[in-house]
Order: C-alpha cells, then sequence, then structure tokens
C-alpha cells in the first residue's frame, strides 16, 4: 500500500476516536420535572370553533392527554368551565364537565350555543386569539386537569365564536355626555337648573339621563331641578344612556355661594305702652331669602325675658317697670340662616291716680260719706277695687265701686281717710290722706 494512502487512512482514523469514545460512555439524560410538552401534557380543541348562536348549534371540545413519552394517557380527568370577557359563566351550555380521558387518552363534551339575543340588541365584537375583530360573542372553553399527576400544570383553553344570525346591528357607539346649569354661581338653597341637551349619540338614541348632585341628591331626565343646601363646591356628574346599552359620563364643578337670609322686621302695639300692660308684637312683615322659609322667629324683649322660638310671627309680652327697652327680634329660615332687627320700647308707668272726697251725714255727725270717683285708671285698664283706711285703729274697708261710708264710734282731731285703688293690670294708687274731725 502506498505510503500516502496509509497516511491518510490514519488521519481519518484519528478524527473518528473521540465520537466512538462518546457513544461509548455516555451518560444517562436526567429526566424532565416540572410541566413540559417533553413531560405529561395535553392540549383542547373544539370542531367547529364557529357556530351559530341559535340556541342549538353545538361544537365537540376534545381534551387530549400525552404521557412523558409523548403517549396518550388515560384516565386522566379534566374540569371544562365557560369563560366570557375574562369572568367564569354560563353562557350556553357542556354536555360534560368532568370529562377523562379514556384509552386513547382523549376525552370530549358538546357545547351547544346559547339562544340568540332579542331582536334589536346590540352585537357584541370577537377578537378571541387573532388580532381582527368580528361580530359575534367568543366563549372561551377552558380545560383545568384535575388529580396529582397534573397539579403543577398549566390550564388550556380554546375559543368558540358565536356568529349572530339575521341581520348584523352594527356595534353602539359611545355617546358623549355634555350639560349646562344656571345660575352659574348658584347660592345655597336656591334652584340650580341643569340641561343635558348638549349630549349625543353617534349610533343609537339617548333614552337614559341620571344625575349624581354629589350631596346626596340624584334626578332623572334630560333637565333636572336642584338646590344645595350648604355653601362650597359639588362635583355634579351626569350620565347618558343609549338605547344600545351604550353609557357615558361627564362632571362639573358647580360651586355654592352663600345663601340669600332672612330680612326681620317688626311692629308693636300700643305705641306708648304702660307697665303691666299687654304689649302686641307682629313680625309678619320680615322675608325670607329668595328660595327660603321662615321657620322660626324668637324675641329678646330686653327686661330679662327672652320668649321661645316660634312658628308664629305673633307675640306679647308686659314689662313689670317703666323705662326704655330695647327689644330684639331674630328671624331664622330653614337653612340656618338668621336675620335680626330691634326697636326700642318706652313703656310709662301708667299708674292709676287715685283721689276721693267726703261729706259727712247730716244726721249721724260720727258717719261721714267718701266717693273716690275722681280717682283714674290708664290706657285700657280699668279700676276693679278700693280699699279705705279709715284711721281710727279700725279695720279696712274694701269695695268695687267709688263709694263708701264708715261711723267712727268716737271724737277725734282728726282721723286720717285714705284710698288705695287696683286696676285691671294690677296697678296701684294711694291718695293723700285727708282729717276727718267728728263730733
Amino acid at each position: 500500500m502506498p505510503k500516502s494512502l496509509l497516511l491518510r487512512l490514519a488521519s481519518v482514523f484519528a478524527l473518528t476516536l473521540p465520537f466512538v469514545g462518546c457513544t461509548v460512555h455516555s451518560t444517562d439524560t436526567p429526566e424532565l420535572s416540572g410541566p413540559s410538552e417533553f413531560a405529561q401534557s395535553f392540549k383542547i380543541t373544539a370542531t367547529p370553533d364557529a357556530i351559530n348562536q341559535d340556541g342549538g348549534s353545538q361544537s365537540s371540545v376534545a381534551v387530549n392527554a400525552f404521557d412523558a413519552n409523548g403517549r396518550p394517557k388515560s384516565g386522566v380527568t379534566f374540569r371544562l368551565d365557560m369563560r366570557v370577557n375574562g369572568e367564569v359563566g354560563d353562557y350556553g351550555t357542556l354536555s360534560f364537565k368532568n370529562i377523562v380521558t379514556n384509552g386513547e387518552g382523549r376525552a370530549s363534551s358538546v357545547y351547544t350555543a346559547p339562544p340568540a339575543p332579542p331582536v334589536g340588541s346590540s352585537t357584541p365584537t370577537c377578537r378571541a386569539q387573532s388580532t381582527v375583530t368580528v361580530p359575534g360573542a367568543c366563549v372561551e372553553i377552558v380545560a383545568t386537569p384535575i388529580g396529582t399527576d397534573f397539579a403543577g400544570a398549566n390550564t388550556q383553553s380554546v375559543d368558540i365564536r358565536l356568529m349572530p344570525t339575521g341581520v348584523i346591528i352594527p356595534p353602539a357607539g359611545t355617546p358623549t355626555a355634555s350639560f349646562t346649569f344656571t345660575p352659574s354661581a348658584p347660592a345655597a338653597n336656591s334652584p340650580v337648573q341643569f340641561d343635558a341637551s348638549g349630549s349625543t349619540s353617534p349610533n343609537g338614541t339617548i333614552v337614559g339621563y341620571t344625575w349624581d348632585f354629589g350631596d346626596g341628591g340624584t334626578g332623572t331626565g334630560r333637565t333636572a331641578s336642584h338646590s344645595f343646601r350648604n355653601q362650597q363646591p359639588y362635583s355634579v356628574t351626569l350620565t347618558v344612556t343609549t338605547d344600545r346599552g351604550g353609557t357615558a359620563s361627564a362632571t362639573k364643578t358647580v360651586t355654592v355661594g352663600a345663601g340669600n337670609g332672612p330680612t326681620a322686621a317688626f311692629v308693636f302695639s300700643p305705641n306708648a305702652p304702660t307697665v303691666k300692660a299687654q304689649v302686641f308684637f307682629d313680625a309678619s312683615d320680615s322675608r325670607p331669602g329668595a328660595g327660603h322659609t321662615i321657620v322660626s322667629y324668637q324675641w329678646n324683649f330686653g327686661d330679662g325675658d327672652v320668649s321661645s322660638a316660634s312658628g308664629s310671627p305673633l307675640q306679647d309680652h308686659d314689662f313689670l317697670t317703666g323705662g326704655s327697652f330695647k327689644v330684639l327680634l331674630t328671624v331664622t329660615d330653614e337653612a340656618g340662616q338668621i336675620g335680626t332687627v330691634s326697636k326700642d320700647v318706652a313703656v310709662i308707668s301708667g299708674l292709676p291716680s287715685a283721689t276721693f272726697f267726703y261729706t259727712k251725714d247730716a244726721v249721724t255727725p260720727t258717719l261721714v260719706h267718701v266717693d273716690a270717683s275722681g280717682s283714674t285708671a290708664t290706657g285700657t285698664a280699668t279700676i276693679t277695687t278700693y280699699v279705705w283706711s279709715w284711721g281710727d285703729g279700725g279695720p279696712d274697708t274694701t269695695t268695687t265701686g267709688p263709694t263708701s261710708s264708715h261711723t267712727f264710734t268716737a271724737s277725734a282731731t282728726p282721723y286720717s281717710i285714705r284710698v288705695t285703688i287696683t286696676d285691671s293690670l294690677g296697678r296701684t294708687a294711694t291718695s293723700s290722706p285727708q282729717g276727718v274731725t267728728v263730733p
């Protein structure tokens, strides 16, 4: 053999030695662990994957399980669930929700589409695993293995498109909520008018207007009226809804200023009252602010007497002493706003005046007749009693009329006679004494 050929064979033999040595001394490949397509695995399919939403169309859902060697695995239990828009719930029906693989590693269930939505309803759209949006809802069938062999396995799912039947209504467009309010700077407890006429919808008709006034109050309708109780900003939200279920909201801040408080006013009579005479006060001329109502009247008469709050504008009072008194009226509206006014009331003493004259009896010298008809009372008061003091140590004589008589039992020079009168207001006056000499 030529030397050159021997050299070439030697080189080939040397190059093949490493591969021969690797095959002889190979080590075992480590076992796979955890969920893996090379370990235990499964897949789920739906045939067909697009059916009519008519309450009767069906799709066969199959789950195939494989062992670590990729061979079909029997006896594996799976749980099937439905999911729509990421939420688990029944939309249609599954003939079985718990399925077990057979000897071919296959388990199946039949999905039946739900009935068609009511006529005129908006049509949902479905994107599923693709990037193209198509009319019709998508139902996701989710398979989850049950058992220790698949404790760490991930769930798998398949989408079934539900195709609408009949005329496909375009998806509802999003409406635009918009509103105005007047006045632009409202006062507390005054009505504010809201108008949502500027709201629009590119698809469908707006059929609902809901108002949240931000103070716990709500309303409905394209226009609404609302009064805010306190002076502060309020966030008012309008939500509109179309006949296809589209909704939109808009929020504006309504800054409410101080409300108009009430104006207090009153008159009284008589204009020149006397001590203990009844004085009548009338606050009917008081006026509430716009949009308000006066709910209480309270009087401070300036003599230490304060009335309780009352819903009536009328009040009466008597002053026990003379002088000038500052009478204060406070009116309060339903919002707690107050108005005050005061007037000076000059009270004169108004005491009655006591006077009398006497005559001696022409027949009986010790008998004296007295007459106090010249005494007077002031205002509307009247004299109610006359009390006579005779000055002889005997008891006084009380009469309801102005005249009386008295017999003195002994002669004296002089006897001091007085009369004290009391009027219907309880005021009293005493006359000056008069001396009477009787034999």
